[in-house]
């Protein structure tokens, strides 16, 4: 398998002092095997050009065979129904997998869902996962459990009780001091499918059979509020976070669940400077509370701005990569500093680098450094099936016609606003259904226009692009 060369000289020159150009540079000269195994590239995707020997094995190859470090075993058939960890397991099971790996060498491995079976299995391989172990992870993205820290790191969240729900009827009665329109929160679960908003006797029943089922739900004040968020690292140096960016939720048009993820928005001046602030503040108190427990490296605090008090809350947390993982290491402070992921990966090298945490964070809150870059997550919200659509650069005629360009296998081939950066995520014979995920465009620019409504120009795009959401 060929792997990428990476032309060191070109290494964009960070500002801030020379530690981050050399843990830049001792990464790109990593002779360690580094596996990236997934159903697809998606969370790591750009990291070729950051990190020496990292190879991608995946379910599915979604670049039709122009991404030179992807491996995908032929004898391998894919099944978009599968969970995350299903596909995982059965890649690490796969014997074309496991003859590469072991031809390759044992080395790291980085993923993004995985169980205590994975990391046997990945132990068998002669793999170390570099996450800390997952009943730690289990026990503190657990969004009961998130609130608990959140206490003892003094990080507010919204209004809220911990409680197992009986019956309507006890639900109101638990909650009477929250108000009628309230928010409910199953202790796992990601994409909005877990997430209930329930006003009266009707949301509940619609939901009942999931939040009595004898577990212990979060109840929240349901408050009008923008989402937002950032990736964060803990370190031996300290806990590093990224600039806050505008979470993408509920829009109809890409995502069929209220609450469902969406995308993001990655521009200067997004935030009012006190948000800003407040959200490097909350998310260090929160590294440093997941650190007394024994964990280390990636997590994503998802944070609620309410509208109406302009105040900042914890929403919930992810202890692993995210779904800003692809746009937060692709955005020009990552080019410019460091991917978050190179601060991750460091953890479990035992590389020895010195790194000023307070210097990193102030500079990526400094609003006059950002660049925009955004990304939509499409499903498809139609009963009908959805076709593939095919990776690469596309671009935007003067008509508005939005045409196939290049080939490109991560949005840093992006050259100007007029094009954007697909990234299928599903195979060219995957059958796509209502929920399925389609892919994901990036464009350098908003898509939204507060938020919460898409952009003329991003309806475009996404019309062009010959989705069926907009053509139904």
């Amino acid at each position: 398998m060929k792997i990428i060369e990476i032309d060191k000289k070109a290494t964009p020159k960070s500002t801030l002092s020379g530690s981050t150009t050399q843990l830049r540079k001792r990464m790109l000269e990593n002779t360690i095997p580094i596996y990236f195994i997934d159903w697809c590239l998606f969370s790591a995707i750009g990291m070729e050009e950051h990190i020496g020997n990292i190879q991608f094995i995946c379910a599915i190859d979604t670049f039709d065979g122009l991404h030179p470090n992807i491996f995908v075993p032929k004898e391998f058939e894919y099944d978009h129904s599968l969970t995350c960890e299903q596909t995982l397991r059965a890649l690490l099971t796969n014997e074309e997998v496991i003859a590469h790996i072991k031809s390759q060498g044992s080395g790291k491995m980085l993923t993004w869902l995985l169980d205590d079976e994975i990391e046997q299995l990945a132990a068998e391989l002669g793999l170390e996962i570099c996450l800390p172990p997952h009943a730690i992870r289990h026990q503190w993205d657990n969004k009961v459990n998130t609130n608990r820290l959140a206490e003892r790191a003094g990080v507010p969240c919204v209004p809220y009780i911990l409680s197992p729900i009986e019956n309507y009827g006890h639900l109101r009665s638990i909650s009477s001091d929250l108000g009628e329109h309230l928010v409910v929160q199953m202790p796992h679960g990601a994409g909005g499918e877990t997430t209930f908003f329930i006003s009266n006797e009707a949301d509940f029943n619609r939901h009942c059979i999931n939040i009595t089922n004898g577990e212990e739900m979060k109840i929240m004040t349901r408050i009008n509020c923008i989402g937002a968020s950032l990736e964060a690292c803990i370190t031996k140096h300290g806990v590093v976070v990224t600039p806050l960016l505008f979470e993408l939720i509920g829009i109809p048009e890409i995502n069929i669940y209220k609450g469902g993820w969406s995308g993001d928005e990655f521009l200067p001046n997004a935030f009012p400077r006190h948000i800003i602030e407040s959200a490097k503040e909350y998310a260090v108190k929160m590294g440093e509370a997941l650190r007394q427990v024994g964990y280390n490296g990636y997590f994503q605090p998802d944070m609620l701005i309410d509208e109406d008090n302009k105040t900042l809350y914890l929403g919930e947390m992810n202890l692993r990569f995210s779904g800003f993982t692809p746009l937060i290491n692709n955005t020009n402070l990552a080019h410019q500093d460091i991917p978050l992921l190179i601060l991750h990966l460091a953890e479990w090298l035992k590389i020895d680098y010195q790194l000023n945490t307070t210097e990193l964070n102030n500079h990526w809150t400094d609003q006059s450094q950002l660049k925009p870059l955004s990304f939509l997550h499409v499903k498809n919200v139609l009963d009908s099936l959805a076709k593939p659509i095919r990776s690469g650069i596309y671009r935007m005629e003067a008509d508005g016609t939005v045409v196939f360009d290049r080939p490109a296998i991560n949005p840093n081939a992006l050259v100007g606003e007029q094009e954007l950066f697909w990234m299928g995520s599903a195979g060219r014979d995957s059958k796509i259904e209502k929920g399925d995920e389609i892919g994901a465009l990036f464009v350098r620019g908003r898509v939204t226009t507060d938020g919460k409504h898409l952009t003329d120009k991003a309806k475009v795009w996404l019309k062009g692009l010959g989705l069926p959401t907009l053509q139904s």
